[in-house]
């Protein structure tokens, strides 16, 4: 075909700092950003350019030619404040669960759930990120790894040590970067904690900046406090040195103190697009994988806002496209559920009875009560507040703008909170290694309706290994139209009578006496009428909600002998055929009981450094 000299012109200035005349300027920025509706051919293709994607993308351009391929922009521009001030990213509008919802179309999908049995019939409006960065561009930056346990329970199932903790944590430290807390600026004595900073590079490490916010919510401090009355420790390593015990201050991807500001996975991209060739198709959405008669993965079919044309990828093709459109996009392009398939009139290319399937999405519901401390939503909100906690910011990035964080608390539930347990959820929940917590606890405030009480206190447990299932499937061949998926909630009864415990453990502690001096009328959610289990259990039906971390839609394993429902090997390689990934949380095998974002990181470079050590090479899963 007949190229524009001015699409030349782009190729040329998108390499002209390879260029011998030009070794003093850096790659301009625009160079990255590729002219829609030309067919061009990289190494690799990245479907989608979120938080796994950007880091994948990243290091596999230090060494060959990549394209990334995402369906939005930049957040910087389309969420503005919203997703580059830390304290925002606690109020962000498109995160709202019910069906009416503020509508972000700029950042999110609009995907809505079908009606949850096990919720009350609610269907959920679940925000998934469409922005370069995904969901690093606004959640609430929280940084925590898995633990050690979880880890060799992984190497077990996919049947590779790699994957155990000592190998795994090098992907971590290769990641990111630890920043110390700035104590002078937190300034809160009864908010100090340790960490391990042996858990990080000493060396430097990746993009992505870790540290701690600075400033603290007084309301978290304090309800730290009913969290220690319930006999929950303070933790002395932190939440990033393989361990999740106790009550500790979560640490941030924040740039550093220094700038108290996001950091996301555009850190990765920002690096690449000064020093590789990485190309990025922005507003573009993948449409359908294409294969050869061999099997393998050759291009993608792609329409910018309506635009169609076709990349190509001598080598392979990566999709990083969530857990909930990862599934999809495999099963337009023929690789799924024979039966899903076939009624869609889809060809299939390689009988996967796994995909889609698998869905664990963690939940969690919230006891409340009036208390009398300032939270920081009430503070900010004060127009008497407002020139100074500006002036914070800006000047000395310091002040309620500057924070994100808080306090988190891990625990197995102890002896007396399990008594009611059936002996199948016995059974179940000791199949989980020893460190592994099975309750998350939130701490958070915010502002009264009710004149009389000024803050409404929050304890919020958190299911952190759902036993309950969900799925995702296809109701047409084209990407265009919404996945069909049931998050599964509430429906097995382990997960009600884990609910059923830690919340009468959250009761007892907000009627323990370390928050007594702080703590003004009765219970406010559900409400102190509420006592049988019956009705917790509605209540908490009712109101339970989700923390975004839905995962293993694609899950990993051995071998299809070994697991059937496997989608992907160790090495995130697609069974059945070749020259195609998943990498995302749909490939976790199982959902982890930290935070993802961290993990996400190190998995995208274990995973990049596979398949640079192994170019070239031809590979089939069975």
């Amino acid at each position: 075909m007949l190229i524009p000299k001015t699409y030349l012109l782009a190729l040329v200035l998108s390499c002209s700092f390879t260029l011998t005349t030009c070794t003093k300027r850096k790659r301009l920025p625009s160079s990255a950003y590729a002219i829609p509706g030309f067919n061009a051919t990289y190494d690799y293709l990245v479907v989608g350019g979120g938080t796994t994607g950007l880091a994948l993308a990243s290091r596999l351009a230090e060494s060959a030619s990549v394209a990334i391929i995402e369906a939005g922009g930049f957040y910087e521009l389309d969420n503005g404040n919203q997703s580059i001030v830390p304290y925002y990213s606690l109020l962000i509008p498109f995160l709202g669960v019910a069906p009416d919802y503020p509508r972000h179309p700029l950042m999110d999908w609009d995907r809505t759930s079908t009606p949850l049995s096990g919720a009350d019939g609610r269907t959920i409006h679940y925000a998934m990120s469409k922005t370069l960065g995904g969901s690093s561009s606004h959640n609430t930056m929280a940084y925590l790894r898995s633990t050690k346990g979880s880890f060799q329970r992984w190497a077990e199932v996919v049947g590779d040590n790699s994957y155990m903790w000592d190998s795994f944590l090098p992907y971590y430290k290769k990641s990111c970067q630890l920043t110390p807390p700035d104590w002078k600026k937190r300034d809160t004595p009864n908010a100090t904690f340790t960490y391990d900073a042996s858990a990080f590079s000493s060396r430097g490490g990746g993009p992505i900046r870790v540290s701690w916010a600075n400033w603290v919510d007084p309301t978290t401090t304090w309800l730290a406090k009913a969290l220690q009355a319930l006999g929950m420790k303070l933790s002395t390593e932190g939440f990033n040195s393989g361990t999740l015990s106790g009550i500790g201050a979560w640490s941030n991807t924040l740039i550093s103190p220094k700038y108290a500001e996001r950091s996301s996975a555009t850190e990765y991209l920002k690096k690449a697009i000064e020093e590789t060739e990485i190309m990025v198709y922005h507003h573009t959405q993948a449409l359908k994988v294409n294969f050869n008669a061999q099997k393998k993965a050759t291009s993608v079919r792609v329409s910018t806002q309506g635009l169609e044309y076709v990349l190509s990828a001598r080598l392979e093709i990566i999709i990083s496209a969530g857990a909930i459109h990862s599934p999809q996009l495999l099963m337009v392009s023929g690789i799924g559920p024979k039966n899903t398939l076939q009624n869609q009139n889809i060809p299939v290319l390689s009988d996967l009875p796994g995909v889609g399937q698998n869905l664990q999405d963690k939940l969690f519901f919230t006891v409340s009560s009036g208390i009398t401390t300032p939270n920081v939503i009430s503070i900010v909100n004060n127009p008497a507040n407002s020139a100074s906690l500006l002036h914070q910011y800006l000047d000395d990035q310091s002040g309620p703008l500057s924070s994100a964080g808080g306090y988190l608390s891990f625990e197995k539930l102890p002896a007396a909170f399990r008594t009611n347990f059936s002996a199948r959820t016995r059974a179940a929940l000791a199949t989980l290694p020893a460190d592994w917590p099975e309750i998350e606890y939130i701490v958070t405030g915010f502002p009264s309706s009710q004149s009389r009480i000024p803050t409404v206190g929050a304890l919020s447990p958190t299911i952190l290994f759902p036993f309950s299932r969900g799925n995702v499937t296809i109701s047409s061949p084209n990407m265009a139209d919404p996945p069909v998926f049931n998050l599964g909630w509430l429906t097995d009864p382990i997960d009600t009578e884990l609910a059923l415990a830690a919340f009468k453990r959250i009761r007892v502690g907000w009627n323990s006496s370390a928050i007594a001096p702080i703590k003004t009328g009765p219970e406010v959610s559900p409400g102190p009428g509420v006592t049988s289990d019956a009705d917790i259990l509605a209540y908490i039906r009712k109101t339970c909600n989700q923390v975004w971390h839905v995962s293993s839609t694609c899950a990993m394993g051995k071998s299809l002998a070994n697991n059937p429902m496997a989608v992907v090997d160790s090495k995130a390689r697609v069974f059945g055929v070749t020259g195609l990934r998943v990498l995302d949380a749909s490939v976790f095998p199982f959902a982890l009981p930290s935070h993802p974002t961290a993990t996400l990181y190190a998995l995208a470079e274990k995973i990049a450094e596979d398949i640079i050590s192994s170019s070239g090479k031809t590979w089939v899963g069975r």
